[in-house]
């Protein structure tokens, strides 16, 4: 069967049927068959379609009945009414009702596929239908990769490929991005996805205890040493080993974690045995490692250790077509999982939340569904329900004419830019920049100052830098 759009079709003439279902997935639909109003409610409510053609009339109940019944399962579904018994009353009844349009037998296969196309491709964009499911989508969403939008598809074509091969990998992205989703794909698509898969997040321990984490200790290495303890690298054996926020690991650490990279081996702490190890190492960083590095704040060799292959989680905002049903699937989730009745987004809202830059990512575009969900008290979610920071969000587009000098063009696109969110980070995040390189340019270009200290690289907030 084809992979394309999911059509329910209802007609009871088993011939007609089943010429027009032949025909349509020639085309490339995925058609499921209905020869009654029960059957086509049936296959309804355990899968989702991209639009439904139904005949008015049916051996059981009228296509009009079946038309709301299908609206009302699933709202924003496009349905295309047919009837060998035209009728200028039953045209409009049918509109009313719902329908996305109306067509007369003997059918023009012509005309219904561009009415079909058209309905869903429009549907699919205002985010009230989920748009096909290719077997690579699917097999993205198992993984808990969610979206599907076409750069993301790329990104797990690259994933997958890499994926086979026991290779050291540094995920690079922003922080909320879902870089240990992705670790944990390369983890189940690679050799022996059995295999454990431990993670560690060298940002919430200190050095000591991070390398006592990493490499285990034996008895009385230190004062609460009472037993020996093995660490996460000899845990991960034949596995995947994850280091969530590599960049924030010290110095001294990073030392003991290259040896143990390059020779496959190391100690645990206090002790003298050496260790042998096989397994893939991936890190990753929401920072620019190679701005840490140049500020002494990470090894260089260790970050081109780690960098045996590097990939790049895209940003929410550089997938925009990905948001809407992101979006309504966060929100059902939500209201499944906490017995709420469904809402859906107001066309408006959905265009609202892609114009917002969601610095945060898909973390805040999930957390922010959740709170609609919870909050919601009506069954559709519109523009003034939103987040007073999402609601405000205006289109970031600047027009710049042909010929435009480029460093005219670059003072155009970081005043506009800065226009557009509150904060010079954001704004930074968004350009794809460094915070240190945008406050610069603010002051080449005699742009407006921001009351923001910008954050040196590699110093935590509100920690005190130490004296030499």
């Amino acid at each position: 069967m084809p992979d394309g759009p999911a059509i329910l079709l209802v007609e009871d003439h088993a011939e007609s049927r089943k010429g027009l279902a032949h025909a349509l997935e020639r085309s490339g639909y995925a058609v499921q068959q209905a020869a009654t109003g029960k059957a086509a409610l049936s296959l309804a409510r355990r899968a989702q379609f991209q639009a439904s053609i139904v005949d008015l009339r049916l051996p059981d109940m009228d296509g009009l009945s079946v038309l709301a019944a299908l609206l009302q399962h699933q709202p924003g579904l496009p349905v295309i009414v047919v009837t060998g018994y035209a009728s200028v009353d039953a045209a409009v009844q049918a509109m009313k009702r719902g329908a996305t349009d109306f067509l007369t037998k003997p059918l023009r296969l012509d005309d219904l596929l561009r009415l079909l196309q058209r309905a869903i491709d429009r549907a699919v964009s205002d985010g009230t239908v989920s748009p096909p499911a290719s077997a690579l989508t699917e097999e993205m969403e198992r993984l808990g990769i969610l979206g599907g939008s076409a750069l993301m598809r790329d990104f797990f074509k690259r994933v997958k490929r890499l994926a086979p091969h026991y290779r050291t990998v540094l995920i690079q992205g922003e922080s909320g991005t879902g870089k240990e989703l992705i670790a944990r794909a390369l983890h189940t698509l690679g050799p022996g996805p059995g295999r454990p898969f431990i993670a560690v997040n060298c940002a919430t321990l200190s050095e000591t205890l991070l390398e006592s984490e990493l490499f285990g200790h034996e008895r009385g290495a230190f004062t609460s040493a009472d037993t020996a303890k093995a660490g996460m690298m000899e845990l991960a054996h034949t596995g995947s080993l994850f280091l969530d926020e590599v960049n924030e690991m010290g110095l001294a650490c990073q030392a003991k974690l290259l040896r143990a990279l390059e020779r496959r081996e190391f100690r645990r702490l206090g002790g003298t045995r050496k260790i042998k190890v096989d397994l893939r190492v991936i890190g990753a960083s929401n920072a620019k490692l190679e701005e840490w590095v140049t500020a002494k704040r990470f090894r260089e060799d260790l970050y081109y250790r780690l960098k045996v292959v590097s990939i790049t989680v895209p940003p929410l905002r550089d997938r925009q077509d990905a948001i809407p049903n992101l979006a309504q699937r966060f929100l059902d989730d939500v209201a499944r999982s906490a017995g709420l009745p469904p809402c859906r987004l107001s066309s408006g809202a959905l265009q609202q939340l892609t114009r917002y830059a969601w610095p945060g990512n898909v973390r805040e575009l999930k957390n922010a569904m959740e709170s609609l969900a919870l909050m919601s008290s009506g069954s559709t979610v519109g523009v003034d329900d939103l987040p007073p920071n999402v609601r405000g969000a205006r289109s970031v587009a600047v027009e710049i004419p042909v010929g435009t000098p480029l460093h005219e063009a670059e003072r155009r696109i970081i005043a506009r830019t800065l226009d557009s969110y509150s904060t010079v980070k954001q704004a930074a995040r968004v350009l794809g920049i460094g915070l240190r390189t945008l406050h610069t340019k603010i002051r080449q270009y005699g742009l407006r100052q921001s009351a923001e200290t910008a954050q040196v690289p590699g110093r935590r907030r509100g920690q005190v830098p130490k004296r030499h």
